[in-house]
């Protein structure tokens, strides 16, 4: 609804500028994996790169915030709905090269058809990491990887718009850290594309490796479960500071659940009665403590407020913070 003559003016533009690729006051709970956000003031679309860049241009000339989206996972939308322009990041142009082992994949692309087509060319190196939700560019942003694999692993270059222009930027500076990047702090930096060098193998073994992952993950996550995936990030033993408090820490908890350099968060949860635990239509799975999900009408309120209360019991018994790997918008 327009209520006054700037919102008119910025409606009209938006109309003739981008057509039906426009939508207004698009529902976010339609699009967020978890089923739940109010509506964006505006919704685009962009499939392409001119369309992307033309909506973060208009944005910015018309001082309106910009909020830029994936997939919908990984993101809990205010139950108010988000002023400004919503981006849908669409670009799914895809150019795999079998003989140089590399691949062109455009941000937008989803990660598990990618991984597909990778397993079908006998290129390796994301094969374990089938089932994480999301697209590409929300992965390379967060970093992302599962079973011993990490999205920088096979990174080569990264193509980004820094707000003046586009270019390319190499793996070493985007600035990787466990489920981090550099575009978590430049966020005016928008990802377009990446560059992926990988291994052969061969593509029998990579689709039963993927397959088996599938089963394991939708033990985990039903297709119909509304929720983000994991919702805390893991615990990087090596990060924890200062070292007496990472030996006090240490003490608290059964070693022998510590792998690669990480305890899972999902331990800590369930040491602290997690599992179960709900407010609102928001509940804390029977099964694992680091799955929080949408029983049915729940909103963004009930997602912090049950967050809150996990991390006060976790750091209560653990003296350790959690933080968040979902977004709050």
């Amino acid at each position: 609804m327009v209520y006054n003559k700037k919102q008119k003016k910025i409606t009209e533009e938006l109309r003739k500028t981008f057509g039906k690729k426009v939508i207004f006051d698009h529902p976010l709970s339609k699009f967020t994996t978890l089923g739940i956000g109010g509506p964006a003031q505006y919704f685009i679309s962009a499939r392409n790169e001119k369309d992307l860049l033309t909506a973060v241009r208009f944005a910015k000339t018309n001082n309106l915030p910009l909020h830029l989206i994936g997939g919908g996972s990984n993101i809990v939308a205010n139950d108010k709905g988000i002023r400004g322009v919503a981006i849908q990041h669409s670009i799914t142009r895809l150019q795999i090269n079998k003989e140089t082992q590399t691949c062109r994949v455009g941000a937008g692309y989803p990660l598990l058809k990618l991984i597909h087509a990778l397993n079908r060319q006998e290129l390796s190196g994301m094969e374990r990491m089938v089932g994480i939700p999301g697209t590409v560019g929300g992965a390379i942003y967060g970093c992302a990887g599962a079973y011993g694999q990490e999205i920088k692993n096979c990174l080569h270059s990264v193509k980004i718009f820094d707000g003046k222009k586009t270019r390319w930027i190499t793996r070493q500076q985007c600035h990787f850290g466990y489920r981090t990047s550099i575009f978590k702090k430049r966020r005016d930096w928008i990802i377009l594309e990446a560059k992926f060098e990988f291994t052969k193998a061969d593509p029998k073994t990579l689709q039963k490796i993927s397959r088996d992952i599938i089963k394991l993950r939708k033990k985990k996550y039903p297709p119909d479960l509304k929720c983000p995936g994991s919702f805390f990030k893991n615990i990087v033993i090596a990060a924890i500071r200062p070292a007496s408090l990472r030996k006090q820490f240490l003490s608290k908890i059964d070693q022998q659940k510590i792998n690669h350099g990480k305890l899972a968060s999902g331990y800590l949860l369930e040491q602290v009665g997690a599992k179960g635990l709900k407010h609102g239509d928001v509940a804390v799975a029977e099964y694992h403590g680091n799955l929080i999900y949408n029983t049915g009408n729940g909103t963004s309120k009930d997602v912090k407020k049950l967050a809150s209360l996990l991390k006060q019991k976790v750091q209560k018994r653990f003296d350790i913070v959690l933080e968040e790997e979902v977004q709050y918008i």
